[in-house]
Order: C-alpha cells, then structure tokens, then sequence
C-alpha cells in the first residue's frame, strides 16, 4: 500500500522540486497529475483520520481496511483527475479568448495522455477503458463557455470521495456538509496555485493530429460508477 502511496506522490514532489511555471502543455498535463494525487489522499486520509480519531492506526493496519482505501484513494484520484483536467482548460480557454474549434478532442487527448502516467496499480479496481469512457461522459456534458462555478467544477471530486470512502453511511450523511466543504477550499488552494504558476500568455492549446482517437466521438456508456 504504502509502495503504491509513494508511486502517486512521486509527481507531485517532483513538481515541488522544480517549481515549473506552467508554460506548455507538459508542465500542465504534470500539474494536473500531481495535484488530483494530492488531492486524493489528503481529502481521503484526513476525512479517514478525522472519523476514526485514535483508532485510525490500527485500522490501516487492518488487510480489508487497508484494500477499502486503496480502491477508494484511485476511484478519487479518477475523479478529481477529470474535475482538474477539465477546469484548468476551461480556465484557459477562457483567458486567452481563442476561438479553439477543437476542445473537446484536445481535452480528451490531453487526459488520456495524462491518465497514461499514472502507476498501472491505480487500474486494479477499474480498468484504464472504463476511466476514459467516465471522462467522456463528462466531456459530453461539459459547458466551456459558462460561467465557471469553482464548487461545481469538483462536484464529482467531492461525489466520490463521499461515495469511495471506507465509513459507516450513516456517518457519510452526518459529515457531508463538513467534507464537502473540506475538500472544497483545498481545491481553491489548488486553482489559486495554477493562477499563479501558469503564464496564460505563453501556453497553448494545441492538440498532436498524429495521435490516434483525436476525432473520436464520445461513445455512449454506462455510468461505471466513478
């Protein structure tokens, strides 16, 4: 487990070393990664430490405990991998004020080819297939030119982890508000860092037309319960 943890970790200490300003594509695609890994253990494992207080130790200690975590760290990680994705885009899109014709496919391309450097233990609860084919249900529905509502855009970060995580439903209830608040003004934090970091002058949206799929409409899918 703990292997696994350092796997996730490992892009956003990289990031944190090199302090890149977010200035192409790469650096952005490694921001985004780095941060939805951050945001899913720390909203993960301090809602975890909050609810079982002192008994948290011994609990990660336990085998199926343990599993539980694992499989609800990566469903949360996909989540917010989407809601990052498709915020720092539209956030983009919007401060350039480009006419981009084609931001659905470059969105879609961008996360794949981000979701592609990602631990391969990350898709043992589901598979690599099934977190693209969520993302481009969320793509179908996604509105680039609304007004962007930083509580909506991580409605599905916040869904999940409210879903994913190994507590008592009842309990999920009681703290809703509480978390949903939590994990709400660490992603301010968040989208206040890309502000600073990313030199909206100098990025672009530019999509490769060598890589395969760039035109592929969104397929309908089942909702695979992200």
């Amino acid at each position: 487990m703990f292997r696994g943890l350092l796997k996730l970790v490992l892009p956003l200490i990289n990031f944190l070393v090199r302090k890149n300003r977010i200035d192409e594509v790469e650096s952005l695609r490694s921001f985004v990664s780095s941060r939805s890994s951050y945001m899913a253990q720390v909203s993960l494992y301090g809602y975890l430490k909050a609810r079982a207080g002192t008994r948290y130790v011994s609990l990660i200690k336990d085998p199926l405990f343990a599993s539980s975590m694992k499989t609800a760290r990566n469903r949360i990680f996909f989540a917010c991998l989407m809601d990052l994705t498709l915020h720092v885009l539209k956030t983009i899109h919007a401060r350039k004020q480009q006419n981009f014709q084609k931001l659905d496919p470059f969105a879609r391309q961008f996360f794949i080819q981000t979701l592609a450097k990602a631990p391969e233990e990350v898709f043992e609860s589901l598979e690599r297939e099934k977190v693209i084919l969520e993302f481009e249900k969320h793509l179908s529905r996604h509105n680039w030119s609304g007004t962007d509502d930083s509580h909506e855009s991580f409605s599905g970060s916040r869904s999940a982890l409210l879903k994913w995580a190994p507590v008592v439903e009842e309990f999920k209830i009681q703290d809703e508000e509480i978390v949903s608040n939590s994990i709400h003004f660490k992603w301010l934090r968040v989208c206040q860092e890309f502000e600073k970091l990313t030199d909206f002058e100098k990025i672009r949206l530019e999509a490769d037309p060598d890589l395969p799929d760039l035109e592929k409409e969104v397929p309908e899918g089942p909702n695979w319960g992200l």
